[in-house]
Order: structure tokens, then sequence, then C-alpha cells
């Protein structure tokens, strides 16, 4: 799988935002997660040419994105870690943004893709996709 198989998307950042609120009720307009399949698939497929791979909801980057893989350590998660605080905290379901991914190339370019299908899963199972090295 290529990234040139991916829609480029712009990140944007909320200053203020009703969405976070507890007052309010939160926006339902989809139900979109992180393409897990497509995520491993791609990392898998072209980690000779990444430096690092950051997900997170398109719409509110800054609050929203963490590190998945780099070419240091690899995958970030594995499949029962604890959820103990490192970067790897991001948000990979969404009723009202876009679940998104920021890729660092080799070269130090950097892109950001749309990457996402119908589902609610949020979590790390994107790890769950064949042998991880």
């Amino acid at each position: 799988m290529r990234f040139s198989d991916l829609t480029p998307i712009e990140l944007s950042v909320l200053s203020q935002s009703s969405v976070y609120s507890n007052s309010q009720p939160r926006p339902r307009i989809h139900d979109r997660q992180l393409d897990w399949r497509r995520l491993y698939t791609l990392i898998n497929d072209n980690s000779e040419q990444l430096l690092e791979v950051k997900a997170g909801l398109a719409e509110d980057w800054v609050r929203t994105h963490g590190t998945v893989w780099d070419v240091k350590q690899g995958f970030h998660r594995r499949p029962n870690d604890t959820y103990d605080y490192d970067d790897t905290v991001f948000w990979g379901y969404s009723s009202w943004a876009t679940p998104a991914i920021v890729v660092t190339f080799a070269d130090e370019r950097e892109a950001a893709f749309a990457l996402y299908t119908h589902g609610k899963d949020y979590n790390y199972h994107y790890l769950g996709y064949g042998q991880l090295d």
C-alpha cells in the first residue's frame, strides 16, 4: 500500500470548543475510527521510507495526536499494554472529526492524510494485525 493512495488533509486547531464541554452533548455526525488495518499495512509496507507516524483527529490535531510508530522504537504500543502516560495517547475515534495520520518521511518531509473507516474502535487494536516485528 502506498501513501499516494490516501487523501491529503489539512490539520486544524480548535481555540475554543463546546465539543469537550461536559455541559453540552457532543455532536453526532458520524462514527469514524482510524483504519487500523490500513495503518498497520502502510507502516509495514513503507517502514524504510519513514521516520515517524502520528495519529489523531484532523480538526483538533494539537489536543488529540500521539506517536504510533517511529524508526527507533517501532510501534509504540503492544496488545494488552498498560495505559501509562507517554506520547502514545491519541484519539482514534470520533463522532464529529476526521481520524488522520501525519507521516514524517526519511527525507524529513511531512504529510497529513485522512485514514478512517466506519466504526468506534479507539483502542490500540492496529497492533493485532499480522505478526509484529
